[in-house]
């Protein structure tokens, strides 16, 4: 029912280590983090002060700042999804040599996963909070202080600037900006570059003022559809 510590891996004071964790080689841990049960945190894997990594979470080619909270059964640092297509000759894997970087006091929620990067590091800045069952896909960057519900996916290589709000189930396309402060209903989603302090939403999203009249516009074109309907049927 131990832990497990490789003789390499460094401790710094007051680390707590719950039953069957596995801590390998090379891996540092700062003063005053607890390492939840049968967590796995993997080789060179470096993780800041007073944080909490909860049980059943595995970590590989991650740093961690300082007061991070990571929730129970979270999967960070796995490869990406990187294919290159070839037709009847199946699929090449695209190697994925970057990292994850958590900044400090971030929060991750229950479930999560958090691809590696391909060719650049994966970054959540500082501050920002994500729910359960978020994916994020390799290469993302993530500003500061950001809000990120439940079920969101973003695909790979998105950024993403300071104070952006991302509602509930908002999926968002590779290869995008979404500017500083932007904001996006749940269930929206994004295939534009969303600009600073932008307002947006719908399927696909645009902004909401804009979504909102089409909407208007739709349900005023049912009604007149079916009034007209039921006038032609008493002729």
């Amino acid at each position: 029912m131990s832990a497990v510590i490789d003789p390499s891996a460094h401790l710094e004071d007051g680390v707590i280590v719950d039953p069957l964790a596995v801590i390998g080689p090379s891996v540092e841990i700062g003063a005053g983090t607890v390492i939840g049960a049968g967590a796995i945190i993997g080789a060179n894997v470096k993780i800041g002060r007073d944080c909490v990594v909860g049980p059943r979470t595995a970590l590989q080619y991650t740093l961690l700042g300082n007061n991070v909270v990571i929730h129970s059964g979270c999967s960070i640092g796995q490869d990406g999804y990187g294919f290159v297509f070839f037709g009847s000759d199946g699929h090449l894997k695209v190697p994925q040599t970057g990292r994850v970087l958590i900044q400090n006091n971030v929060e991750i929620g229950a479930g999560t996963t958090i691809d590696r990067g391909s060719l650049r590091d994966t970054v959540i800045g500082e501050g920002t909070k994500i729910d359960n069952q978020v994916q994020i896909g390799h290469n993302v960057t993530i500003g500061r202080h950001c809000l990120l519900a439940a079920q969101i996916g973003l695909a790979g290589s998105l950024t993403i600037g300071d104070n952006v709000a991302l509602g509930a189930k908002v999926g968002i396309n590779n290869h995008l900006h979404i500017g500083d402060g932007a904001q996006v209903t749940a269930m929206s989603a994004v295939k534009d570059d969303i600009p600073a302090g932008g307002r947006w939403g719908g399927f696909f999203a645009k902004p909401t003022r804009e979504w909102f009249r089409e909407i208007v516009a739709v349900e005023r074109l049912v009604r007149d559809t079916s009034a007209s309907s039921k006038g032609e049927g008493r002729d």
